[in-house]
C-alpha cells in the first residue's frame, strides 16, 4: 500500500506528520513506528495518538531539504514505513523559437529609461486538512483511553471496533470485545459472544444507566481501580473475567471483589503474590534474586518482601527453592506440587497432634 503526503509548514518546522486515514489504519495501536529513507536510513518515530501525530521525522525533512507543499510517498512495508521524497517539478516556460530572434524587428531605444515594475511575490498556501475539506467523511477512531490499564491487567489490543482484547494464559485466553456509545448497537457484539468472548459497552460511570442492555456493561473507572488493586493482591486476566460473567464491572463490583480478597489473603496477600510469580517460571529454572526482584516491582512488590519469601521457601517445610550461590537461586519443584506437599505435611501433623492429645 502506497499513500501521498503533502507536508504543511507544520510538519516542516516540528517534524511531525499527521495521522491521516491510511497512517491511522496502518499504524493502530502501535506507538512507536520505523520509518526507512531512500538510502536505508532509518528513523525512530512515536505515534502520539491524542494529538493526533508522528514525531521524529525532522532529520529526514532536513536531509532532504524538503518545503512546504512538498509531497512524500509513504510505501507501508509489514511493520516498517519507507519514505520516498516526490522529485522537484521544474517551472514550466515557452518553448524557444531558432528563429524569432532572426525575425525581430529592431525597436528605436526608448527616450527615457522604463519605470521598474513591482517584483511579484510568490505565495505558498497550505493546503486544509482532509477533515476539513470532507468534513462529512468518516474519520477513524482511537482506541479507548482504557487501553493501557487493560495492558496492565494481562490484556493486548488487537484491533477495533469493536475493539478486541485477547490475554493469552498458556492453552487458553481471555479475549474481550469492547464498544463505545455510538460506535454500534449490541447486535454488533453477538458474533463476538458466539466465538466465545466476553463482551461489554464502555462508557463511565456517570453514563451507565444510559448503556443498552444485552451486551454487558464495563467502567473505565473499574478497569483503573482493578489496577491499582494488582498492587496490592495477586491479580489476573481471570479475575476480570469472572466479574464479566456477572454482566457488570463497575466500581461496585470491584469494591465487593476487594472485600473478598482482604477476607481471603489478608496479610498473607504478599506471599501469595510472591508464589504466584514463582508459579509463572519453568520447573528447574536457575534465577538470580535481583532480576525476581525487579519482576516484582511490577506487581507492586517491595524488594524486601522478595527476599523474605525467598528465604522462607528455601527451607523447610517448603523446600521449593534451593539456593546455589549468594542471589542465586533453583526452582526445584512446581509450585502446585509443593503446596501439595505442604498440605499432606499440614494434614499428617494435623492427626498427629490428635492422637497426641487423645493419650494425654
Amino acid at each position: 500500500m502506497t499513500a501521498r503526503y503533502v507536508l504543511t509548514s507544520t510538519c516542516i518546522q516540528t517534524g511531525t506528520m499527521a495521522l491521516t486515514v491510511s497512517l491511522r489504519q496502518h499504524l493502530l495501536g502501535r506507538e512507536r513506528v520505523r520509518f526507512v529513507d531512500e538510502e536505508g536510513e532509518v528513523y525512530e518515530a512515536q505515534v502520539d495518538w491524542k494529538a493526533g501525530v508522528v514525531r521524529g521525522l525532522l532529520p529526514y525533512y532536513r536531509k532532504r531539504r524538503l518545503a512546504v507543499n512538498e509531497a512524500v510517498l509513504l510505501h507501508f512495508r509489514g511493520e516498517e514505513v519507507e519514505l520516498k521524497a516526490e522529485p522537484r517539478s521544474l517551472p514550466k516556460g515557452p518553448t524557444p523559437d531558432p528563429g524569432a530572434q532572426a525575425r525581430e524587428t529592431p525597436r528605436p531605444l526608448p527616450l527615457e529609461a522604463p519605470e521598474p515594475r513591482p517584483e511579484k511575490r510568490r505565495v505558498r498556501v497550505t493546503p486544509y486538512p482532509k477533515e476539513v475539506l470532507f468534513p462529512h467523511e468518516p474519520r477513524p477512531l482511537e482506541p479507548p483511553g482504557v487501553t493501557e490499564d487493560l495492558r496492565r491487567l494481562g490484556f493486548h489490543l488487537e484491533g477495533g471496533p469493536p475493539w478486541v482484547y485477547k490475554a493469552p494464559l498458556g492453552r487458553r485466553q481471555v479475549a474481550l470485545a469492547l464498544l463505545r456509545p455510538g460506535e454500534g448497537e449490541a447486535a454488533d457484539l453477538r458474533p463476538f459472544r458466539q466465538q466465545g468472548f466476553h463482551t461489554a459497552f464502555l462508557a463511565p460511570e456517570s453514563q451507565k444507566e444510559g448503556v443498552p442492555g444485552g451486551a454487558g456493561y464495563l467502567s473505565p473507572e473499574a478497569v483503573n481501580r482493578l489496577v491499582r488493586l494488582k498492587a496490592r493482591f495477586p491479580l489476573s486476566p481471570l479475575d476480570l473475567e469472572d466479574l464479566l460473567r456477572t454482566g457488570r464491572v463497575d466500581l461496585e463490583a470491584v469494591e465487593a471483589l476487594e472485600d473478598r480478597l482482604v477476607a481471603e489473603l489478608s496479610e498473607r496477600g504478599a506471599f501469595a503474590a510472591l508464589l504466584l510469580l514463582l508459579a509463572k517460571r519453568p520447573l528447574g529454572e536457575v534465577f538470580l534474586l535481583a532480576d525476581l526482584e525487579a519482576e516484582a516491582l511490577e506487581e507492586g512488590l517491595v524488594p524486601e518482601v522478595v527476599r523474605q519469601g525467598v528465604e522462607l521457601l528455601a527451607q523447610p517445610p517448603f523446600l521449593l527453592l534451593k539456593r546455589l550461590a549468594p542471589g542465586e537461586f533453583l526452582l526445584r519443584q512446581e509450585v502446585e506440587e509443593a503446596l501439595s506437599d505442604l498440605q499432606a505435611f499440614a494434614e499428617g501433623l494435623k492427626g498427629r497432634l490428635s492422637r497426641v492429645r487423645g493419650s494425654v
